[in-house]
């Protein structure tokens, strides 16, 4: 398509839009922040819909099949965990916490669950061994909690009151002026309009936020991956296999730097491990699979995590190197299909090449593609890797993050979540952070998006933007919650105690 077809415009007539609810909240995005948001909005008493494109809640955690992640290493204990010292070091408290525990106790396994067990999750609430999603009990981690905590997550949305509109796509905002008056919604009805008092960003993507007008941060780098899984994999031949040929061949190793990206990454720092890079030259040189393929400005490859082998299933992520605009409707479309091309290719080249993968096929694929940079709100006081480095405190704190670079933890500031100059919104999660240091962690999202959706209710309730809103009363619906906001000598300097 040339340059000017891709320029045209139409025009779009004007249309009556019907109302299909009108709220005190509607949260774009039922990821973990959003889920978190619509919960705790509709525990304070706001009347609150969550819109989802999918019809499974939890995002990350949900469809996107990463169930555990992160989210355990916010609930260690010291003496049990060498990783206590990296997150949230008095845990999460709050709905986040409750979360977590009925998502242990709505496992498969939950029935050898001891009463040892069961009465230090309930009251300690910190991790106990084995008991982290996404890892024991012989089951297939990811795979299985992803399931548990959409179910968990819809349960709780509907003991809080919340309407859920999923197979939906939030659009554009409502807007009068700068003030964002609710959503409209394209479904399978056609377009519909949600009004609501606030409206909460939980795209992932800033996407509500830039349609309003509101100030945003493109990050063009984002990391993109896709969780997948094979079944039918002999995982201790594959093990004793990669472990025999741990040292790659130096000629192989050779061809390998020559032939695939050697630019490195957070997620995987090598193109190909050294135990396939043998095969991976087969294939390439018989023109049957690359491990490393350029697309557009991108190079995907993907990497197999050892510690998701099991009950046959074998899983990983894809991965991307390079720049890539992930709010350009094309190139999302582009890095959709191709990172599942990649998939399925792998799957056909490690049953032809790699021992232990013989009799295995593609079982599934998340249905979206993850992002950890793209598009975030540049709120009134964005939270930025100095802040963390400094430990920097915040009087509008609404939460305490560290990723283990600093001594102590820093503020989050509620200012973060509220743009600059549009009213009626606020940001939640990814949509709200920065990507550098790990601030989309999902015990930070989850703290984040409780904060967004408790926020949201003191506003629709005393009729106040939320760039009004009395942060001591949001602070004090925290502490309620039992929100870690900080020790009981940092608490005194905020005032609160």
């Amino acid at each position: 398509m040339n340059e000017s077809v891709q320029r045209m415009y139409v025009e779009e007539p004007a249309k009556r839009v019907p109302v299909l609810y009108d709220v005190d909240v509607v949260v774009a995005g039922s990821g973990i922040a959003g889920s978190m948001a619509a919960i705790a909005a509709g525990r304070h008493g706001a009347r609150t819909v969550v819109v989802d494109r999918f019809g499974q809640l939890g995002g990350n955690m949900g469809p996107g099949l990463w169930g555990g992640g992160t989210l355990h290493l916010s609930l260690t204990k010291g003496e049990k965990d060498d990783l206590a010292d990296l997150v949230c070091r008095n845990g999460m408290g709050g709905i986040p916490d409750e979360f977590h525990r009925r998502a242990v106790f709505a496992r498969p396994n939950a029935d050898a669950i001891t009463d040892d067990q069961r009465r230090e999750l309930e009251e300690a609430h910190m991790n106990v061994p084995d008991l982290r999603l996404g890892t024991g009990g012989g089951l297939s981690g990811y795979i299985v909690d992803s399931f548990v905590a959409s179910h968990v997550l819809l349960e709780m949305m509907d003991e809080a009151g919340v309407e859920t509109l999923t197979s939906a796509y939030a659009a554009d905002p409502i807007m009068e002026g700068r003030t964002v008056k609710g959503l409209y919604v394209e479904t399978k009805s056609g377009r519909v309009a949600v009004k609501a008092k606030v409206v909460i960003d939980a795209t992932g993507q800033a996407d509500v936020a830039c349609r309003a007008g509101a100030a945003v941060i493109n990050i063009t780098r984002p990391n993109l991956g896709l969780y997948f899984a094979l079944n039918r994999v002999d995982a201790e031949k594959y093990f004793r296999f990669r472990d025999a040929n741990a040292e790659a061949d130096p000629a192989d190793l050779e061809w390998a730097k020559r032939t695939f990206t050697s630019e490195k990454n957070e997620a995987d720092p090598y193109a190909c491990p050294p135990h396939m890079l043998k095969a991976a030259r087969k294939a390439y040189e018989a023109g049957e699979f690359e491990f490393a393929r350029k697309v557009g400005t991108c190079v995907i490859s993907l990497v197999l995590k050892d510690d998701h082998f099991r009950d046959g299933l074998a899983a990983g992520r894809t991965d991307t190197v390079g720049e890539i605009d992930f709010a350009d409707a094309k190139g999302v479309a582009l890095m959709e299909r191709e990172h599942r091309e990649h998939v399925y290719r792998f799957a056909t080249f490690a049953r032809n090449y790699i021992p232990g993968f013989e009799d295995s096929y593609l079982l599934l694929t998340s249905p979206f593609l993850g992002a950890r940079g793209g598009r975030y709100l540049q709120g009134i006081r964005p939270i930025t890797g100095d802040d963390v480095r400094a430990g920097r405190r915040f009087d509008d704190a609404i939460y305490p993050f560290s990723n283990g670079s600093a001594k102590d933890s820093c503020d989050v500031p509620y200012r973060s979540l509220v743009p600059k100059e549009t009213d009626g919104l606020l940001a939640a999660g990814r949509s709200a952070f920065v990507y550098g240091p790990n601030f989309r962690s999902r015990y930070s999202a989850m703290l984040n998006g409780q904060a967004a959706g408790v926020a949201a209710a003191i506003c629709a309730k005393d009729n106040v933007q939320p760039r009004n809103l009395d942060i001591k009363k949001l602070q004090k619906a925290l502490l309620a919650l039992r929100c870690p906001l900080g020790t009981p000598e940092r608490l005194k300097e905020l005032g609160l105690a």
